[in-house]
C-alpha cells in the first residue's frame, strides 16, 4: 500500500513538474519573441536616424561648396 501511494505521489510530481517546464519553455518564448520585436523596433529607428543624418551631410555638403564658390568669387574680384 505504502509503494503505491508513493508512486501515485511520484507520479504526480511529475507531471506538476513536467507542466512547469512546458509553462516556462512558453514565457520564455514569449520573451524572446518580445526581444525580437523591441530590436526590429529599434532597427528601424536606427535606419531613421541614418537617414536624417545622411540628408544632414548632404545640407551642409552643399552649403560647404556654396561658401567655397562665394569666398573664391570675393577674392576674384578683390
Amino acid at each position: 500500500m505504502t509503494n503505491t501511494t508513493l508512486l501515485i505521489a511520484l507520479f504526480i510530481l511529475e507531471v506538476v513538474a513536467f507542466g512547469w517546464l512546458i509553462w516556462e519553455a512558453k514565457m520564455g518564448r514569449e520573451k524572446r519573441e518580445q526581444i525580437i520585436q523591441l530590436e526590429e523596433q529599434i532597427l528601424k529607428l536606427e535606419k531613421v536616424i541614418i537617414s536624417m543624418e545622411k540628408t544632414i551631410i548632404k545640407k551642409l555638403d552643399k552649403r560647404k561648396r556654396y561658401n567655397e564658390k562665394k569666398n573664391t568669387k570675393r577674392i576674384k574680384t578683390s
